[in-house]
């Protein structure tokens, strides 16, 4: 059902996922209410500034999380909330000397080079944003709800890579031999039963891949 002009509140707006949200929210008539770190940050502003419909649907508020008066004043007449921010709170000091200990212990025990598979859940981060608006839209919406393309082994993901770019030196893992442990394609039952149509998991690595060599990370 769709809520165009209501007045929602995006915590962490000029993240990944929380910039997608506000403008898919945008561009369903929504007025937005985008929570920054730091408003004099460009880094943090322009990209929001400069979607559609912001001129006139877009306030943009600078929060601490950990700040009670900063927080309500961004989510002052909303109708609702979309809560993606994340107090990071780092210890300068740190615990040096348990890392070294870590390390020593590995390398006397020749764990350096061992490999241990394990279960990763795969999603677009376009597909976050748009679940957190259908489940809001949805009034039958209730629970939790597992926003998943499909839950596989970390080989299965490993071996689609090298797949679709041969030309990398993508490490050949040992394919799984316990046929128990079964891939699953409907972990996200209840969002898809919602009308979310994932983005597969090839289209997820190319998009990854070719952000990754846009921005330099990669060649």
């Amino acid at each position: 059902m769709s809520k165009k002009g209501e007045v929602v509140c995006v915590t962490g707006g000029s993240g990944c996922i929380g910039s997608w949200l506000v403008r898919l929210l945008l561009d369903r008539g929504y007025t937005v209410h985008a929570t920054v770190k730091n408003l004099k940050d460009e880094k943090e502003t322009k990209h929001l500034e400069s979607l559609e419909g912001a001129n006139t649907r877009l306030r943009l508020y600078q929060i601490d999380l950990l700040d009670y008066d900063s927080i309500v004043t961004a989510i002052n007449g909303c109708a609702g909330v979309f809560h993606l921010a994340s107090p990071c709170i780092v210890d300068q000091v740190g615990n040096v000397y348990v890392f070294q200990l870590m390390l020593k212990i590995y390398i006397a025990l020749g764990c350096t080079e061992t490999y241990q598979d394990f279960f990763m859940g795969s999603v677009h981060f376009k597909d976050v944003a748009l679940a957190h608006i259908i489940v809001y839209e949805n009034p039958s919406a209730t629970g939790r709800h597992l926003c998943v393309e499909a839950i596989s082994h970390y080989v299965d993901f490993v071996a689609k890579v090298a797949e679709l770019y041969p030309e990398y030196k993508i490490p050949r893992l040992p394919m799984d031999t316990q046929p128990g442990l079964l891939r699953t394609k409907n972990g996200a039952k209840k969002l898809m039963d919602l009308g979310l149509e994932f983005i597969p998991m090839e289209q997820i690595i190319k998009d990854a891949v070719e952000s990754l060599k846009s921005q330099g990370f990669i060649s």
